[in-house]
Parts: structure tokens; C-alpha cells; sequence
């Protein structure tokens, strides 16, 4: 007994340890970019030549960042539907032979996983088909292309907002939550038994998801924050291959006017 209460309280010193890496790490970290503007105030406003660069600029951010984000999202959906399937193979192994213990720890480690890869596959992903149907919307007259800008800015706005989402602290605080409830469960139910699963279960779902949570993409949060800072300025760009490149943008400060050759 004696044996079994020191290997508790050392389970829970190492979950306590991780929630509160994980709280800081939260807390600690830099803050974001305050938000610059409405970037949806002045798509009316904007002359035509406005529109085309802002359209141009929204769909290369996002053309930019597609190669991260769809690594990211179908690599970590198939790691953890993979690592579920195996579990889910070692649970029934288990049952088959009668050991209640480990078929409770690998179902209940199947469940997490089996969780957390169908939220890849249910959270929409604007940050890997985004650019494409920006590019594929029509842009044939002004409305038309007023009409693109405004969806292209809502579709970097959503894109933006799920990728704060998957690299927020909700997955490693869901996952820990998730750890200490299945690990307490075993560790009371079935003293003593298979005492390594116990630990995977307090640790591997919040290790697991706050390495997901590290790796996220942040393109499309970088790129809207940049985005508003210009939506409705009057800061413009055109350039060409052949040609002068203009910079001209007016602020409550003064303006600025740059020719580069």
C-alpha cells in the first residue's frame, strides 16, 4: 500500500509539473499583435486598382503558407488515426486475454486519438484550399472583384482564427484533463497493474498534443495581422517586371512617396 500511495503522488508531481509548464508557456509567452484595423470597413471604398493588389496580396499569403499548413494538418491526422488503429489492436490482444487493465488503458488511449485525429478531419482547412478558390472566383468586372476581395478577406479572417484555434493551449489543457482522468481511473480501479501504461496515460496525450500544438501553422495569423495594416490605408503597390516600382501610403503623421528602380 505504502508502495502504491509513493507511486501516486509521483504521478501526480510529474502531471502537476506538466500542467504548470504548460500554463506558463501560455502566460509567458510574447504577446500577439494588437489588431490593426476592420479590414472590411472600406471594400467599398477602394479603387479598382486597390482591389486588384489586396486580392493579389491576400492570395499570395495564402499561396505561402498552404505548404505548411496541409503537411501539418494530414501528417498529424494520420500519426494519430494510425496510433489509434495500434492501440486499438493492443486493446483487443488485451481483452482476448482477460487482462481488463490493459484493455481499459489502450481503449481509452485508442479513444483520445481516434478524438483528436477526427478534429482534422472536422475543422475546416482554409489555410490548405483557401488560395485556390480565391483564384478560382470570377473577376471578370469591378463587382465581381469587389465581391472576390470580400471573400478572400473572410477566408484569410477564418483561416486565420482556426489556426489561433489548433495552436491555442485548448488541445494541451483538453489533453491533460483527458491524461489524468483515464490515469486515475486505472491507477484506482486496477492497483498496480501494468503501472507503464498508467504513466502513458497521464503523459502521452498532453505530451503528444502540446508537440501539435508547437508545430502549428501560423501563416494565415501573421498574414491577416500584415493585411489589416494596409486594408484601409492608402498604401499601394504596382509592380512590374520592366517598370518603376511606386510606394505611396499617407498617414495622420504626414506622407511618403518612393520610386525604386
Amino acid at each position: 500500500m505504502a508502495e502504491h500511495h509513493r507511486y501516486l503522488n509521483s504521478v501526480t508531481r510529474r502531471v502537476a509539473l506538466i500542467l504548470t509548464c504548460a500554463l506558463a508557456s501560455n502566460f509567458l509567452a510574447p504577446p500577439r499583435p494588437a489588431n490593426a484595423q476592420d479590414a472590411f470597413s472600406c471594400i467599398e471604398e477602394l479603387s479598382d486598382d486597390e482591389v486588384r493588389y489586396r486580392i493579389r496580396y491576400i492570395q499570395e499569403k495564402m499561396e505561402d503558407g498552404k505548404p505548411q499548413a496541409t503537411r501539418w494538418r494530414y501528417v498529424w491526422m494520420s500519426l494519430w488515426l494510425a496510433g489509434g488503429a495500434g492501440m486499438t489492436y493492443a486493446a483487443v490482444n488485451a481483452a482476448r486475454d482477460t487482462n481488463n487493465a490493459d484493455k481499459f488503458g489502450w481503449a481509452y488511449l485508442a479513444g483520445g486519438a481516434y478524438f483528436m485525429g477526427l478534429t482534422h478531419m472536422i475543422i475546416p482547412a482554409p489555410d490548405v484550399w483557401g488560395a485556390k478558390r480565391i483564384r478560382r472566383m470570377d473577376d471578370g468586372t469591378e463587382e465581381a472583384r469587389r465581391a472576390k476581395l470580400l471573400y478572400a478577406t473572410q477566408t484569410l479572417k477564418k483561416s486565420a482564427s482556426i489556426e489561433e484555434l489548433m495552436g491555442g493551449p485548448l488541445g494541451v489543457v483538453g489533453t491533460l484533463l483527458y491524461g489524468v482522468a483515464g490515469g486515475t481511473v486505472k491507477a484506482t480501479q486496477w492497483t498496480g497493474a501494468s503501472r507503464g501504461l498508467t504513466a502513458a496515460i497521464y503523459v502521452a496525450p498532453p505530451f503528444l498534443a502540446g508537440i501539435q500544438t508547437a508545430t502549428a501553422p501560423r501563416g494565415s495569423v501573421l498574414g491577416y495581422e500584415s493585411y489589416r495594416g494596409i486594408a484601409c490605408s492608402s498604401k499601394y503597390y504596382e509592380r512590374t517586371e520592366d517598370a518603376l516600382d511606386f510606394d505611396f501610403s499617407v498617414s495622420p503623421g504626414g506622407g511618403t512617396f518612393k520610386v525604386s528602380f
